[in-house]
């Protein structure tokens, strides 16, 4: 682990404030081909949720790294850990990655401003793509704490359960996710597991100004007994599992309700995430994983939590990115 002071070379280096967003909306578009809204922006970053870093030539932004704040249970203890989010570099710039170039910059002024000892977060996680977990790893600023799964499921019917959709406003519903949650939150209790209360499904899922979610209590209709909650996504022809609250237990029957979803959604496959150290949770249930794992990175360009202390102890699915 480094702590040698960012070196800023020829481009400055500031926290990233809300008269920055139209240029890092511009920059996002022209890295990625696609637009993000105002409103998508707002609903990551606004009110204080997360916090970002510029890396900028005069009036010519470059580089862009920030992410999301995420209340965590860890050892059974609630912290507030660090998503990363959003990382760009203007592509014309893409070709400096030495400890130089505005990929470091961004990502090392990142980390020495928000974590380790004495900064907002002790904990960051991200989900990033191979060429950037390799660049970051090879700069010295992640490494590797654990394997995320992709992981198919063919859609099939079946009549064994019974769904409610998840209303908010119902107090019945409330107290049926207090408890599952509460019941998941103590097995997890030696892992790090991102809350999933109210106040989380409400933000993640049914305030996205994006995405559409199926959110519904599964109940075993031959029993009437309350399974947990799945909340899931259609993407063209498939369906995506994005998150479970329940009992480790009731995994496996989720699983089958949800792939019973997406024939009903006229689906041909279910598509998921699980952490490798979970995947046991769902076997026998028609799965089929990808050969080719997510890498999990942890940042470590700044002095802070060692990194044996979270190797493989994360809960992770689809939901717990901002973009499934």
């Amino acid at each position: 682990m480094s702590e040698v002071p960012v070196t800023q070379s020829k481009w400055q280096v500031d926290d990233a404030a809300p008269e920055h967003t139209p240029k890092i909306l511009e920059l996002f578009k022209a890295v990625f081909g696609q637009e993000m809204s105002e409103a998508h922006w707002h609903w990551k970053y606004g009110e204080g949720r997360g916090a970002g870093i510029v890396v900028h030539e005069d009036d010519e932004l470059v580089a862009y790294f920030g992410g999301m704040e995420r209340r965590i249970l860890f050892k059974g203890l609630p912290t507030t850990a660090f998503q990363s989010g959003d990382s760009m570099v203007a592509r014309e710039h893409r070709g400096t990655l030495s400890k130089r170039g505005p990929f470091f910059l961004s990502v090392a002024a990142f980390q020495d401003r928000y974590l380790g000892h004495g900064r907002p977060y002790l904990i960051s996680y991200g989900f990033p793509n191979e060429r950037a977990m390799r660049l970051a790893e090879r700069l010295g600023m992640y490494t590797q704490i654990g394997r995320l799964f992709e992981i198919y499921w063919p859609a099939e019917p079946s009549l064994r359960f019974r769904p409610v959709p998840f209303e908010f406003d119902n107090d019945e519903h409330r107290k049926a996710l207090e408890t599952l949650w509460h019941a998941m939150s103590e097995q997890f209790g030696d892992r790090a597991i991102g809350v999933r209360d109210l106040e989380y499904l409400a933000h993640r899922y049914r305030d996205h100004p994006t995405h559409a979610y199926l959110i519904h209590l599964v109940i075993d209709d031959s029993t009437a007994h309350l399974l947990g909650i799945v909340v899931a996504r259609r993407a063209e022809s498939r369906l995506i599992l994005v998150d479970f609250v329940g009992r480790q237990q009731a995994f496996r029957d989720l699983i089958c309700y949800t792939r019973s979803l997406a024939s009903e959604q006229h689906c041909a496959e279910v598509f998921g995430w699980l952490t490798d150290l979970d995947c046991h949770l769902i076997t026998g249930t028609g799965e089929q994983l990808n050969e080719l794992p997510l890498r999990l990175p942890f940042g470590v360009y700044r002095r802070g939590l060692d990194p044996e202390e979270i190797r493989d102890r994360w809960f992770f699915m689809c939901g717990d990115s901002d973009f499934m």
